[in-house]
């Protein structure tokens, strides 16, 4: 199993989800982040994939604290168990 288009879908639901609850429109989270509001519509539809340190600049920009964001996001992402072989 590897990530699939999905997974950057959900990311992206969770993140305009989070940016809505906010009261913030795409334009103010770019601005606030120094982006356009392409930039921030790309990730929104899964488009654009975002790293650990891009969600942690997000959340700031979002008024939310990380752990609750990445929390949501692993809630909405189906994740198949990893198999841990015991020897």
């Amino acid at each position: 199993m590897w990530i699939e288009p999905e997974h950057y879908k959900a990311v992206g639901l969770c993140l305009a989800a989070a940016r809505r609850q906010a009261k913030l429109t795409q334009v103010e989270v770019a601005e606030r982040l120094g982006r356009t509001q392409t930039f921030v519509s790309e990730i929104e539809r899964g488009e654009r994939r975002v790293d650990v340190l891009e969600l942690l600049v997000i959340a700031g920009a979002l008024g939310t604290h990380p752990r609750e964001l990445f929390a949501e996001i692993a809630r909405s992402v189906r994740w198949p168990r990893a198999r841990i072989s015991r020897r």
